[in-house]
C-alpha cells in the first residue's frame, strides 16, 4: 500500500510538472524593448503596444499600418497575445517601434490617420505613454494631448514631419 501511494504521488508530481511546462510553452513571449543600436536595422519590423504601462497587461503587434485599432486584423499582419484581437483603440499605455527599415511610426489620435500624431522613432520604446504627447500636427485636433489611452491608428512614415 505504501508503494502504491508513493507511486501515485510521483505520478501526480510528474503530471503537474508536464502541465506547467505545456502551459508555459503556449504563452506568447512578452515584448522586451532594448537599447541595442544595431537592432534598429535588424528589428522584427513590428510595432508593439501593451494595454498597461511598462509592458503589463494585454499586448498587440502590427507589421503593417492600421487605420483603425477598433479591430486587430490578421490581414494587416497584426495579432495580440493569446489571439485576443479585441479592440486596442484608446487602450495603449506602452509602445515600441521595432522597425527593420529605420523608419519612424506615426501614432494618431483618431482613426484613418487623422488628427494630431506622435512620432516614435525606429528602435524607440515608450514604456509609459503618460509621458508622451501628440506633438505633431499643430493645426489638427488632439495636438498636445497625452497619448496614453488615446491612440486610434498608426502608420510608418519616411520622417516625423510627414503625418
Amino acid at each position: 500500500m505504501r508503494a502504491v501511494r508513493s507511486l501515485l504521488a510521483t505520478l501526480v508530481a510528474v503530471l503537474a510538472a508536464l502541465a506547467l511546462t505545456a502551459t508555459a510553452a503556449q504563452a506568447a513571449p512578452r515584448p522586451a524593448p532594448h537599447a541595442d543600436p544595431h537592432r534598429v536595422a535588424a528589428g522584427s519590423g513590428y510595432l508593439y503596444v501593451s494595454q498597461d504601462a511598462y509592458w503589463a497587461g494585454r499586448w498587440c503587434w502590427w507589421y503593417n499600418a492600421d487605420n483603425n485599432w477598433d479591430t486587430i486584423n490578421v490581414a494587416e499582419n497584426a495579432n495580440c497575445d493569446n489571439n485576443n484581437r479585441a479592440s486596442m483603440r484608446n487602450l495603449a499605455s506602452s509602445a515600441w517601434n521595432d522597425s527593420n527599415t529605420g523608419r519612424p511610426v506615426a501614432l494618431y489620435i483618431h482613426p484613418d490617420y487623422t488628427g494630431a500624431w506622435a512620432c516614435l522613432g525606429a528602435g524607440d520604446a515608450w514604456d509609459d505613454l503618460t509621458g508622451a504627447w501628440f506633438t505633431w500636427g499643430s493645426n489638427r485636433d488632439g495636438y498636445m494631448k497625452n497619448t496614453n489611452d488615446n491612440i486610434a491608428s498608426h502608420r510608418w512614415r519616411s520622417s516625423c514631419s510627414v503625418g
